[in-house]
């Protein structure tokens, strides 16, 4: 018997919707859309506003004005010191020696070049010195090591020298009878130097323009003499701890310190700081005009001794540390805006934002009037700083009330950041108080310019107004 055939009817899986599915699918597509976004569009770093403080130091090469006495030999002969530049010296201290014949100055310079003549104390002394000296350097004094072993050779030359003229109080006493020796002590009190260079005589007011010449600058060495003619300076003393430093300065620096002036004065107090070796001062300081070159006169009343052999020295100015609002120089643009005459702003009928009425003409000469809104992004006594967005130059204002009209013409450029707190840039005017290579500090709380902990654009040159915050 023959089996039927079942008749076998596939009926299709209905399709079901997942759920997962479709959130998976459109936070993906929401991610690529974002990432496309992310990837195309200007991506603006920023940065937080806060206080800091720039110091407005500038290096100077400063030319050393002080009372100083040069004394000079009576005698021509060979000469010996006992004192070592910088040494104080008092009324009547022995500075040097003249022997005519020679004989008992070449004993002393003999005696100089043996070191086991020094005394037990001497030797202290110098350990001493050097020990001060080891426990205090740093690398940034090194040029100080040559100065330091000058002045420990001169230091040991002295004791020697002093040692061996002991020795020969005979000889010395005899020569000194028969006019052949010479013992030559000072008649003032001071700070002994050995050289000169003809600005003893010059003060602060005898000083022009023209004696400062750092270039052709020299001087004559006097501690490396071994023989003097009669007439020829021997030393000189510093006689003052009062001195000056004249250095000079560009009319525009010099109109800067000028603001530094009170009323009913006329100087100042400038912070000043010695690049020889770090030391720093407070100076009283006037503005000088000599032969339309402007100098600054440094007066001070301290420290002279440590530059006594210095003629020309390098010294920081500063008038203590400016404080602001400091932010780095990359966010710091300059944008043109267009000067709109301030009695020219008025309200519209309708609105209660500023803005002035443009005229214009149709193609017949008819006049129509429009009200524009503006955006001020600066001021003065007299005019607005707008944007050239809706306004530019040769656009013709009215004034309110008035049939007076105004054809705009003049533009100018304001410094500024763009401020990023609503998500967009917007320009911020900045009032620039100090700056250096990597930071400015601005003014705070002025009228159109930024705040304390405002987030602004770190890269200014990278933004344009109105770009959006990533």
């Amino acid at each position: 018997m023959k089996k039927k055939k079942r008749k076998i009817v596939r009926y299709r899986r209905r399709f079901h919707l997942n759920i997962g599915i479709i959130i998976f699918l459109f936070v993906f597509i929401y991610f690529v859309i974002y990432l496309i976004s992310y990837l195309t569009q200007n991506n603006i770093s920023a940065y937080e506003v806060q206080y800091g403080q720039i110091a407005r130091n500038r290096t100077y090469t400063g030319l050393i004005l002080r009372p100083e006495q040069v004394f000079y030999s009576q005698n021509t002969g060979d000469i010996n010191y006992y004192k070592k530049e910088g040494d104080k010296a008092g009324y009547n201290d022995l500075i040097c020696s003249v022997d005519k014949t020679g004989n008992i100055s070449s004993e002393i310079s003999q005696a100089g070049l043996d070191a086991t003549n020094l005394s037990n104390d001497e030797l202290l002394k110098i350990q001493n010195s050097i020990t001060n000296y080891v426990s205090s350097f740093s690398n940034m004094q090194f040029y100080n090591v040559y100065s330091f072993k000058e002045n420990v050779n001169a230091q040991i030359q002295e004791n020697l020298y002093i040692n061996a003229l002991n020795d020969l109080s005979d000889q010395t006493n005899s020569a000194v009878s028969q006019n052949t020796f010479s013992f030559e002590r000072t008649s003032v009190d001071g700070i002994l130097a050995l050289y000169t260079d003809g600005y003893e005589d010059v003060t602060a007011d005898s000083f022009t323009a023209d004696m400062y010449n750092p270039a052709s600058y020299t001087k004559t060495n006097l501690k490396g003499n071994t023989q003097i003619t009669s007439g020829q300076a021997m030393y000189k003393i510093a006689t003052s701890e009062n001195w000056s430093i004249m250095v000079p300065v560009t009319g525009e620096e010099a109109a800067r310190y000028q603001e530094e002036i009170g009323e009913n004065s006329d100087s100042f107090v400038l912070h000043v700081k010695f690049r020889k070796d770090d030391t720093e001062t407070n100076a009283t300081t006037y503005i000088k005009d000599l032969d339309g070159q402007k100098f600054l006169q440094l007066n001070l009343n301290n420290s002279m001794v440590r530059f006594v052999s210095d003629r020309y020295i390098e010294v920081e100015l500063g008038s203590d540390k400016n404080t602001g609002l400091k932010i780095p120089n990359s966010a710091i643009i300059e944008k043109e805006f267009l000067v709109v005459p301030k009695k020219y702003v008025g309200k519209g009928d309708n609105s209660s934002s500023d803005g002035v009425i443009k005229i214009t003409k149709d193609k017949r000469g008819k006049e129509s009037a429009e009200f524009v809104s503006i955006n001020a992004y600066a001021e003065t006594d007299d005019s607005y700083y707008v944007s050239q967005d809706n306004l530019s130059v040769g656009d013709t204002i009215q004034m309110p009330d008035s049939s007076e009209q105004y054809s705009l013409k003049d533009t100018a450029k304001r410094k500024g950041v763009y401020n990023m707190d609503k998500g967009y840039a917007i320009f911020r005017q900045i009032e620039v108080i100090s700056d250096n290579e990597e930071y400015s500090v601005v003014q705070s709380g002025t009228k159109f310019g930024i705040s304390l902990y405002d987030h602004i654009a770190l890269n200014g040159s990278e933004v344009q107004e109105g770009d959006f915050l990533n």
